[in-house]
This record gives structure tokens, C-alpha cells and sequence, in this order.
């Protein structure tokens, strides 16, 4: 068999390739296709193949050994005239084929395909094999070359090539080719094509236009059409107990996947104000609480506090019925996080811990109080707003992923007297790691003691300072609020100035 044979049985067309520098030689006794690498008017490089194996013979090789490796027809990429696609081929012949069904931007690597394995992009860059590619980096740029298609052999190498170029072009331009099946798969030795010009010998050239022109995009995680996303679950929003919270209800809604934050002058009652909000809304919807309580113990702190809120008296008050009868809801809808003496209770150990509760209690929603007790391990040479931002980010992944409400009960950095002895009112910019609690929080909250103008006797003002969705979950705004220690809940008074 003859180049010219060799080359017409393949499907290819004889004049073209010899216009692109395939053509055949008479050589070391017998004809080889050589394929000619061209820069400009030059040949920088010559591939040979020999269209039989010869024993003790090379059946590939190129000269001059150590001359410069370049694409073959990388002149494509010089050309201002040629658009659409760049397609990169894994060898000379496929390009070859993709030219000839009008794909003239066409290139295809010098080498073939590196064995499979996963390489970093430190390790692709330190590497010589992809010297060409950098030579080319001028002509690849994003506004030259937006759309790329990598059609390599449909085998582990040419997985490992799709792999390394698209790293190195850029996954976010690169589509891949998925080769049909085989028109004679006991022929071919395997059910589908290798490559393109196998899908021109059986297919003609309508099969490699379609091939190419149903190449698919390589998946980038993070980045979907509005068709492509998966339904999310139906939002529920479970709103405080109407009859209780009236008022404040406008202006705070508990939504499954949010991120909240509670904030207040230690001893102001955010911390109880926080166990009557929620476990109100637990009890209304059939949901359960896990508390990250570092600074209560949950046989004594816990109990006597769920105790006296669940049957509306105090716990020493309760006859054996009324506290069994809370006992049995406390175990049913409360999970309690605890560490061990051994155990540091970091945000690993926290997240580790809030996985349990959601999988195996069905936890909804997650208290976290206080946060300032929390074991924060920072990293090195990390500032603590760079930590609290991590962490806060952590948390509201955690949130999302699972469908729960986490709120974190923070206290401010310091507590600020007026010049008559009352404390001021914190903000949420004063909690200590840093404004992230204002910026990243979906409602922020803060619990104050003051004064109305008809009662000495002090209120509990809850503010909502931060609402991220007005509509949804609630507009800023703030509601004087009683405690009664009897049954450890808070009646609204009246809407606060704001």
C-alpha cells in the first residue's frame, strides 16, 4: 500500500493533506507518510510513520531530535480570516479530518496524549511537554479564542489529555467530544469510534460535523443555567407563634437555610429571649432544636429552663406528672452538643457535631450559645475578621446544604455606659470578629434593657436590625417586650420607636 492509498482509505483527501504537508516519501527503504510542522513559510519539524511495522524500527519518530515542538497547523491561529471553534486534536490525521469537514481552525499536539494520571496546574506548568502551548499563549487568548473543543481519542490517554489541556486553556471555554458508536463494533474491536477520523471512515463527513458540532461543555462546578438546577425543597417559613409574637412577627421569620445572629449586653436576656423565640416556634411546627450551649449544663441549666417554659410554671412548682410530661418533649424534640474534657469544641468539632444532630435527630434548627466560647482555632497568619468571616461562611454553607436555621448567639466586644449608668445599645457591628456578623448574617437581632416613659420598671427592647429578604422574612424594626420569670417567656408591650 501506497501514502496516497493509506491516506485515501482513511477517508482523507489526498490533495489537501499534501497542501497541509502530509504527503508521501520514499525513505529508508520504503514509502512513509511525513507530516511537515509549520511556522510561517518554514518547517520547523517533520513527523514520519511508516505504514508497516518493521522489526527493530520505529513505527513514529521526528526530526531533528531536539528541534523545537510546535502544534501542527498552529499557522491556523494566525489567521485573522478563520472563526468559529478552535478544535484540538489529539493527533495530525484527525486534525487532517476535522479540516476537511470545514473545521479549518484546526490544531492538533505534537506529541499524542501523556499517560493517564492527575496532574496539578503547578505540576502542568513545571512540565516541558506543554512548552508549545505557552508558545502559543498569545494567540489563545479568551477574546480570540472563546470556544474550544478538545476532541481527543476516546481512550484513558486521551481522558488524560482533555484533562491537562482543558486546565491549562481554561475549563470554562472547553467543550469535550463523545464519538459514536461503531458502525461495525466487531471490526473496530470496541463498541464506540476513538476518533474523529474513524467517525469519518464510518459516518462520511455529516458524522464529523455532527460529532464536533454536538461537543458538549466540560462541567464547571458552580456555574448552571436556571434548566440545569435541581428543584429545591418547598421554602417553608415558620413564623414566631402568632398570639405571642404579633408584633414582632412582622419583622422576624424563621426560614429553613438561613443564618442569624443574636447580640446584647451580657445579662439583657438574649439568651432567654432566644430560648422562648425558638423553642416556640419548635413546638408550633413539630421541629427539633440542637443547642451548642457552652455555658449551661443541659441535665441542670437546660432541663429546668425547658422545664418551666414548656408547662408555663416553674419547675419547682411541677408535680412528677407535669415534668414527665416535659421530659418526654425535651427528648423528643431537643438534641444537646457536648464535648468531651478531651475534646476541644472548635468549628470542625461543631460542624461534626451539627451533622449527627441533623441526620440522626432531624434537627431544623441549631443554637449556638455563646459564640465568644467556642475554642476559635485560627490559622496561621490568619486575623481574627478573616477567621470570623470563614467561619461565619462555614456555618451558612452548613445551613443551605442541610435546610436548617442556625443562629449564633454573640456577645459585643464591650458594653458602653451612657453618662446617667445605662448601658448603651450594642449593634451588630459590635460583636467581636468583625462587621461579618452585620454583613453576612440573614437577621440580625439584638435583646436591650430600657425604659418606656410611663414605667420605670425596665422592658426588654429586641431589635431586628439586620433582615436580608424584607418581603420574605421580615422588615427591620424593634418591639418593647415583658419577661415573665414564672414561665420564662416574653409578651410584647407595644412597637418600639423605629
Amino acid at each position: 500500500m501506497t501514502a496516497t492509498e493509506a491516506l485515501e482509505a482513511r477517508g482523507l483527501d489526498v490533495e489537501l493533506a499534501s497542501r497541509l504537508g502530509v504527503n508521501g516519501v520514499w525513505r529508508d527503504g520504503g514509502e512513509l507518510i511525513q507530516i511537515d510542522f509549520r511556522r510561517g513559510e518554514e518547517v520547523a519539524r517533520r513527523k514520519f510513520k511508516r505504514l508497516f511495522e518493521v522489526e527493530g524500527k520505529p513505527r513514529y519518530w521526528q526530526e531533528p531530535k531536539g528541534g523545537p515542538k510546535l502544534a501542527w497547523n498552529e499557522d491556523a491561529l494566525r489567521d485573522d480570516t478563520l472563526t468559529g471553534p478552535l478544535v484540538v486534536t489529539e493527533g495530525e490525521i484527525d486534525a487532517l479530518t476535522a479540516i476537511q469537514c470545514g473545521f479549518l481552525r484546526t490544531i492538533s499536539v505534537p506529541d499524542g496524549a501523556p499517560p493517564p494520571g492527575v496532574r496539578s496546574a503547578a505540576d502542568l506548568d513545571a512540565s516541558a511537554k506543554y512548552d508549545w502551548l505557552r508558545d502559543l499563549k498569545p494567540f489563545l487568548t479568551r477574546n480570540l479564542v472563546p470556544e474550544i473543543i478538545l476532541a481527543t481519542d476516546g481512550d484513558e490517554n486521551g481522558a488524560a489529555l482533555l484533562q491537562d489541556l482543558s486546565v491549562q486553556l481554561g475549563r470554562f471555554r472547553c467543550k469535550f467530544v463523545t464519538y459514536p458508536r461503531a458502525r461495525d463494533p466487531e471490526a473496530r474491536g470496541r463498541e464506540r469510534l476513538k476518533d474523529l477520523n474513524e467517525v469519518l471512515q464510518d459516518y462520511g463527513q455529516k458524522g464529523v460535523i455532527e460529532t464536533l458540532s454536538r461537543a458538549q461543555w466540560i462541567k464547571v462546578d458552580g456555574v448552571h443555567r436556571m434548566s440545569e438546577l435541581p428543584p429545591l425543597p418547598t421554602s417553608v417559613i415558620y413564623e414566631p407563634r402568632p398570639a405571642q409574637f404579633g408584633l414582632f412577627r412582622d419583622h422576624f421569620k424563621v426560614r429553613l437555610g438561613d443564618f442569624s445572629v443574636i447580640t446584647g449586653t451580657p445579662g439583657f436576656g438574649k439568651t432567654t429571649f432566644a430560648n422562648d423565640l425558638f423553642c416556640g416556634i419548635a413546638r408550633e411546627n413539630d421541629l427539633t432544636i440542637a443547642w451548642a450551649s457552652f455555658e449551661q449544663e443541659p441535665q441542670r441549666d437546660h432541663r429546668r429552663n425547658l422545664r418551666t417554659w414548656f408547662v408555663g410554671i416553674p419547675e419547682h412548682r411541677q408535680d412528677n406528672d407535669q415534668r414527665a410530661f416535659a421530659d418526654r418533649w425535651i427528648d423528643a424534640r431537643h438534641a444537646f452538643l457536648i464535648p468531651s474534657e478531651d475534646e476541644d469544641a472548635d468549628l470542625e468539632w461543631l460542624l461534626d457535631k451539627m451533622e449527627v444532630a441533623v441526620v440522626r435527630f432531624g434537627a431544623s434548627i441549631i443554637i449556638i450559645d455563646p459564640w465568644n466560647e467556642l475554642e476559635h482555632s485560627r490559622r496561621n497568619g490568619e486575623t481574627e475578621t478573616e477567621y470570623t468571616g470563614r467561619a461565619i461562611r462555614a456555618l451558612k454553607r452548613f445551613a443551605k446544604a442541610f435546610r436548617v436555621h442556625i443562629c449564633v448567639i454573640a456577645h459585643p466586644t464591650k458594653s458602653v455606659k451612657d453618662g446617667d449608668g445605662t448601658y448603651k445599645m450594642p449593634t451588630l457591628y459590635d460583636i467581636a470578629g468583625s462587621a461579618n456578623w452585620y454583613n453576612k448574617a440573614d437577621l440580625g437581632v439584638i435583646v436591650h434593657r430600657d425604659t418606656l416613659e410611663f414605667r420605670e420598671e425596665p422592658y426588654t427592647l429586641v431589635k431586628v436590625q439586620k433582615s436580608r429578604y424584607h418581603e420574605v422574612i421580615g422588615t427591620p424594626g424593634e418591639v418593647y417586650m415583658d419577661f415573665c420569670g414564672d414561665d420564662r417567656s416574653f409578651s410584647e408591650v407595644q412597637k418600639g420607636p423605629k
